[in-house]
């Protein structure tokens, strides 16, 4: 138990974890048998001439270069401690975390990590963890905390009605709120001190076309989707993104309606033999993609076919695991995507196993300690209003995001909030996968 009461520790520095637990290695992280230095960082700076005149954005916090002696930062973690006091057999907890509690833990321990390292810049931090699933705490409560006041930088793995009262709270006190796992915007307006990581199904769709258009060529596309309200949410961004864009009237798009029930011969009545099929399938379920995937690799003798999917597709084994599927060419697209030989990569494997004396770091340690790193370092240069730098190639770690003001109305002048608009796209083959470019949307 007190290892793991030790994950709740309101201040990183100085607590230490370690646990046992039984999880999928993450799929870029090579096994390091040397340790690796601190990848360089550019020297810091006087910024002041680096921030402009008038105000980035519309937004006169912007132009404002504030920097502190110390700064406070509010860590959001899903971790469940209600659960450890409440569970009655505390004593599986010692062998094996329940499957619900990793990704919040994993988020902390990544987070963690890019904290411990950030104190070679002589970082002064205070950082205080909120475990969003607590009931002595909920969100509404939370906001009325002293230490929440005063934070000068707020990063969460929140889910959606977390997301919109934190970013109520980030609007009100003009603090920079990181999302950084929900592919949603909560259907927030007007708060530029919002900063989304984890890219909208919206900016999916539009990376996708864009992917299309510029990779392959005697294309039939196609967009299909289920008779169910998931499946025509997405298809209507897809439909909305091309509507958008004048360049796509040089590539024909045709919406099919489809259900799991169709055989081969049906799916392939919509396939043309002579041009490239491009399928794009909206659909977020692994079961209907995989159901639908058998019935494409059964025709790929006859038809020269892509797959192109959702970023959820990259949980399917089946892709690895059977042949039946390995003549399909299948895409998916993704905001997370690291590359293995990269320095960065090679110190946070080193780090990670020599803090916790654990296996690979798991996906949701890979983002906290990716997306806790960039923006305390953005903090630590550019003061608490680092939103005109965002995109600065300094602060990128593991990952080279880009990030673009999103404006829901084309008459507004303030950004409703800011989204990572570089997507990844990979393609497996063969039961392998490659990297396969990227777009920003």
């Amino acid at each position: 138990m007190k290892y793991i009461l030790a994950a709740i520790s309101l201040l990183l520095a100085g607590c230490f974890l370690t646990r046992k637990t039984s999880r999928t290695p993450a799929p870029t992280a090579p096994s390091v048998t040397q340790a690796e230095p601190m990848p360089a960082q550019p020297p810091r700076t006087d910024t002041t001439a680096l921030i402009p005149a008038a105000a980035p954005f519309h937004v006169p916090q912007f132009s404002r270069l504030v920097r502190k002696p110390v700064y406070h930062i509010a860590l959001f973690c899903p971790l469940y401690l209600d659960s450890v006091y409440n569970e009655p057999h505390t004593q599986t907890w010692l062998t094996r975390f329940p499957e619900y509690f990793l990704p919040g833990l994993e988020f902390y321990e990544g987070a963690r990590l890019a904290l411990d390292s950030l104190h070679t810049m002589d970082a002064q931090l205070v950082v205080k963890v909120y475990d969003t699933r607590s009931s002595n705490e909920p969100i509404d409560r939370v906001v009325q905390d002293s230490f929440l006041q005063k934070a000068d930088l707020m990063i969460g793995m929140l889910d959606y009605q977390e997301l919109k009262k934190l970013s109520a709270f980030s609007q009100q006190h003009q603090i920079n709120l990181i999302s950084a796992t929900l592919p949603n915007d909560a259907e927030i307006t007007r708060n530029p001190f919002l900063i989304i990581v984890n890219s909208t199904l919206a900016a999916h769709a539009s990376a996708i076309l864009q992917y299309v258009l510029t990779n392959f060529n005697n294309v039939h596309l196609t967009l299909w989707s289920q008779p169910n309200s998931d499946d025509n949410t997405i298809a209507q961004l897809f439909l909305e993104a091309y509507r958008k864009h004048p360049q796509y009237d040089v590539l024909p798009m045709q919406q099919i309606v489809y259900d799991t029930s169709w055989t081969a011969s049906r799916v392939a009545s919509q396939l043309i033999p002579t041009q490239n099929n491009v399928c794009i399938f909206a659909t977020l379920n692994p079961v209907v993609a995989l159901n639908m995937a058998y019935k494409l690799a059964s025709l790929t003798d006859r038809y020269q076919i892509n797959l192109i999917g959702m970023p959820t597709w990259d949980q399917i084994t089946a892709w690895y695991a059977d042949s039946a599927l390995y003549s399909l060419s299948v895409f998916y697209s993704s905001p997370f995507v690291t590359n293995p030989q990269s320095a960065a990569v090679k110190y946070f494997q080193q780090k990670f196993m020599q803090l916790y004396r654990d296996g690979q770091p798991a996906p949701s340690a890979w983002k906290g300690f990716d997306i806790c790193y960039r923006f305390v370092w953005l903090m630590l240069h550019y003061g608490i209003y680092f939103n005109a730098r965002i995109n600065d190639p300094g602060a990128n770690m593991l990952i080279p995001y880009h990030f673009e003001p999103v404006y829901k109305q084309t008459s507004d002048s303030i950004p409703d909030y800011f989204e990572n608009r570089k997507i990844f796209f990979m393609k497996i083959f063969q039961g392998k996968t490659y990297a396969a470019g990227s777009v920003n949307a």
